[in-house]
Parts: C-alpha cells; structure tokens; sequence
C-alpha cells in the first residue's frame, strides 16, 4: 500500500491515477454508457460492492440484480457525506433517466427493506427507457452531484473523492452524495452529475463549481453517459461550434473499429467530427492492483 498512498494521504507515484495523470490520458469518450441511474442510499461501510445481499436484504438485492441486468442501466450505492453510521431506517432512492434533451430524476423515501424491495420489483424499465416518470415517485427540479469515494474497490477513489469533498465542503451550496464504483479508478476523482449523466474525472472543487454553472472545463469531461464513447468524445470536440452541453442529436453515422463519424446538432448549427481509435502512447493500469496495458481513445482527427 505504501507505494500507492503517499505522506499526507495523497496518492503515490505508483498509484493507477497517479500514472494515468502523468502520462496525460485523454477522458473523453471514457463515461460509461448508461441511460437510467438507480441509485440506493446505504449507509455504513461499504465493501468493493456495497449494493448485493446480504446488504440490501429482504430480497431487495436479487430486485436491483434484475433490473441491472438490462442494457444501459447502472446501480449506485450512495450515502450522505460526513460520518456513516449503519441505519436500518429509512433510505432514499434515486431514478435518474440521462438524455440530451429529456432526462429528469425523481426520488422516493423507503422505510424498509421489505418496501425496498417492493419498489423495486416494481420499477418499468421500459417506461423510463421511453422517458416516463414512474408512479409514486417525486419529480426532482435540483440535480445531485455523486462523488465516488469507494476505496474498497480502488484506493485513488477514497484519496482522491474525500479530497473533492473536503474542499468543496468550504465553497459548495449543493447536493452533493458519495457513492459507490463510477468505473474509471485511473480518473479519480471521479463525479457524475444527475439527470444530465455527465461524467467527469481529475476535477477540482473550483472546476466542479463552474460546471455547476455550465460551463464545465472540457478537460475534465469524460462525456455524457446517455451517448456511445465515440459520440462522447465527438460531442466534446464539437465545442465551440456546437457549444459543449446544447447538442439536441448526436448520430453515429458510420463506425468500425477504428474510425468513426459523428454529427452533431445543436441549437447553433450543426456539425460532422471524424474520429480514429488509437493507442494512448504510454500503457497504464486499469486500476492499482492491475498490470499495465496500452489503453485506446476515440482522438478527433
């Protein structure tokens, strides 16, 4: 460990997001691609997956297993940030549908975890596939902010995600949760923002707030998870004629495995990206206890 985790906490030379900072990996193109976020509130330690039985119990576990068995859907433990006491109370449950121009978050409180896994059981995938509020549950206008502080599953996770908060904890007026495995250790910190399902990765607290004001630096986007990884890193290189965060279409038009053409169409103007699939020039592992391996990128030409 001490290879990975330097003084004062701060991740070591060795550590997967420290090698993958050094050898300036590109980000975008690298969110996963997930359009609905189910996302339970679980207090308490959390191990490298904090959503399976016996932790949700009551059945509740094989509920979200079924449901995350579906394409393009992704389950997040989440807790509040500070201290975590265990609490067999009431949770909160997060649906979240990514999309460029409806998605929408709504939430609901669980007493139990027999309702628990009621709810779930419950849950139209195909509904919200097709942009439709589930019953019983409360539209939400504010978005949420989910910082990955994992560190069962990745040391940088924890280093890196606990640093996000403690500085945004002097400066930040907003929602903001911890949760569980974002994919993408090397990122760390790694954050998602909901219902917009903008994945970003080695941000700042000062450049999470100018996000939050629209504005975020591209640098730091990993794209918006509603899109293939090849339109991802189209619709960040579309910026600034198709200024980053108004596309209203992304269309894959032709794609093998190393080349790509994407459009893109916003309010401004549209506009055609070519991309190539390359190998980044210096091998990095996917996490720490991973070897090192060259990594490919969607690189606009």
């Amino acid at each position: 460990m001490s290879s990975l985790v330097g003084t004062h906490g701060q991740l070591g030379a060795n550590s997967c997001a420290a090698l993958s900072q050094a050898s300036h990996e590109p980000l975008a193109g690298t969110a996963p691609q997930v359009t609905v976020w189910i996302c339970i509130e679980q207090e308490g330690a959390w191990g490298a997956r904090p959503l399976t039985e016996p932790d949700l119990g009551a059945g509740a576990g094989d509920a979200l297993a079924a449901l995350t068995d579906h394409e393009f859907v992704m389950a997040l433990a989440i807790r509040r940030v500070g201290r975590h006491p265990r609490s067999t109370g009431s949770r909160t449950v997060m649906i979240a549908r990514s999309d460029l121009t409806d998605a929408w978050l709504c939430t609901r409180d669980v007493g139990s975890d027999h309702e628990l896994a009621r709810v779930l059981r419950d849950v139209d995938l195909d509904a919200i596939m097709h942009g439709h509020v589930p019953s019983g549950w409360g539209p939400d206008t504010e978005s949420v902010t989910l910082i990955c502080t994992n560190g069962k599953r990745d040391v940088c996770c924890a280093i890196e995600g606990r640093r996000l908060i403690d500085e945004l904890s002097n400066i930040a007026d907003h929602r903001y949760w911890e949760c569980s495995h974002l994919g993408g250790h090397r990122y760390a910190p790694s954050v998602l923002l909901l219902p917009a399902g903008l994945v970003l990765g080695q941000i700042s607290a000062t450049e999470l707030m100018q996000t939050h004001t629209g504005h975020p630096p591209l640098a730091r986007v990993r794209g918006r998870s509603c899109l293939p990884t090849a339109a991802q890193a189209a619709e960040i290189a579309a910026d600034p004629q198709i200024p980053f965060g108004t596309a209203t279409i992304v269309t894959l038009e032709t794609i093998d495995e190393h080349r790509a053409t994407v459009q893109v169409h916003g309010p401004s103007g549209s506009t055609s990206i070519d991309l190539v699939h390359q190998a980044h020039c210096v091998p990095s592992p996917i996490s720490c206890e991973a070897v090192s391996k060259s990594r490919s990128h969607w690189l606009s030409l």
